[in-house]
C-alpha cells in the first residue's frame, strides 16, 4: 500500500513537473509596425482622434473634455487654438505629453503616441 501511494506521488509531481515545463513560453515583445516616411494627418491622426478620443464622454460632441474637440471638422484648428501643438519642441507638446501619460484612460497605445510625435516632429501639418 505504501509503494502505491508513493507511486502516485511521483506520478502527480511528474505531471505536474510537465505541465509546468510544458507551458512555458518566450514572453517576447511584439514590434511596433514602423512608422510611415511621411505621418498624414488625415491618414493617421484624425482616425486614431476618431476611434479614442472623439467619442462621447471624452473629446467629442458639444461638450468634450476640458474644451477640446477632436471630432472631423474641428480638430486640427482646436488643437493650435488650444495650443496642444509645439512644433518647436515636440515632444513638450501638451498632446504628446498627455497620451504619453494617461490619454486614453482606457491604457496609452504606443504607435500612436509615436504617430503624434513624428507628425508634430514633421511640422503638424494639415495634410
Amino acid at each position: 500500500m505504501k509503494w502505491l501511494l508513493l507511486s502516485l506521488n511521483l506520478i502527480f509531481a511528474l505531471v505536474v513537473l510537465m505541465s509546468v515545463n510544458g507551458c512555458t513560453f518566450d514572453k517576447k515583445e511584439v514590434p511596433e509596425p514602423p512608422l510611415p516616411d511621411t505621418v498624414f494627418y488625415s491618414l493617421y491622426i484624425q482616425p486614431m482622434f476618431n476611434s479614442t478620443c472623439a467619442i462621447t464622454g471624452c473629446h467629442g460632441n458639444s461638450s468634450p473634455t476640458s474644451g477640446l474637440n477632436l471630432s472631423d471638422s474641428v480638430s486640427y484648428n482646436n488643437l493650435f487654438i488650444k495650443h496642444e501643438i509645439n512644433t518647436l519642441a515636440p515632444t513638450s507638446s501638451n498632446l504628446y505629453l498627455f497620451m504619453n501619460s494617461n490619454m486614453p484612460p482606457s491604457g496609452r497605445i504606443p504607435y500612436d503616441v509615436s504617430l503624434v510625435l513624428k507628425w508634430i516632429d514633421e511640422g503638424a501639418k494639415n495634410n
